[in-house]
């Protein structure tokens, strides 16, 4: 399970239970300088350390193969891992996340982001993706937004300015979609409409041959968290069929 910018591991924990009653094995990775995880040496790493990180971890475990499961910047992590440990994946699941790299704007805007952090704190920050990220009923509810807030704090200033650096520099991967040939399951948030719109997301799913497209409603960009009902719903089953 790879979550997404500036989350952890905590962020899955309504589908790590939801797992752990269908016996389905799995493994929640807080990236460097998020969760419990120290930021990485390098201040200014590729995303690829990220993947190296994720790969290094799931060696631990001794496991021959993974379904990874990617919300936002853990979908850039998965495009990486089928593009470099292709033997490692047996299926993937995109959310809210794109295959394009970043705009020659957007990079600016993710260094500029990552200077500001370092210099001024990060409250700003997850006060402005608190914002983005949610759909309306998530502003709605009170207690959820509460434990985003807490899940977001958690990020050292370093980590998040040596995440934003890495996905800055992130290589396109639309050429890749084609080459799929596991099961690929991608969702959309149906309320996202300011980080991955779903016609944005859905272009993963048109751009590979063996994919299926979903939209979970009441959220944004944050499917997992924001309505973990109908997502469980929808893809523990999914992943028991590609386990059977």
């Amino acid at each position: 399970l790879l979550h997404a910018f500036p989350l952890n591991k905590d962020m899955f924990i309504p589908l790590m239970k939801a797992l752990k009653k269908a016996s389905i094995p799995f493994l929640a990775v807080d990236y460097p300088g998020f969760g419990d995880a120290p930021p990485l040496v390098n201040d200014n790493p590729s995303l690829e350390e990220y993947t190296d990180y994720v790969v290094w971890k799931v060696k631990q475990y001794d496991v021959d193969k993974i379904i990874p499961l990617g919300v936002s910047m853990g979908g850039y992590i998965i495009f990486d891992l089928w593009r470099r440990y292709k033997d490692l994946i047996d299926g993937m699941v995109f959310v809210a996340t794109r295959a394009e790299a970043d705009t020659e704007e957007r990079k600016k805007q993710r260094y500029e982001l990552a200077e500001k952090v370092l210099k001024e704190g990060k409250e700003f920050l997850i006060d402005s993706m608190l914002e983005v990220q949610t759909s309306p009923h998530t502003k709605n509810d009170a207690r959820k937004m509460h434990f985003l807030r807490t899940i977001m704090e958690k990020a050292s200033e370093k980590g998040i300015a040596q995440a934003l650096r890495a996905m800055a520099k992130r290589p396109d991967s639309t050429e890749l979609l084609r080459t799929f040939d596991v099961p690929t399951l991608v969702i959309a948030g149906e309320d996202d409409e300011k980080v991955t719109p779903p016609e944005v997301v859905r272009k993963i799913h048109e751009g590979s041959k063996c994919s299926l497209f979903e939209l979970i409603p009441r959220s944004a960009h944050l499917p997992p968290f924001e309505n973990p009902e109908d997502f469980n719903k929808l893809v523990v089953p999914w992943l028991k069929a590609v386990l059977t």
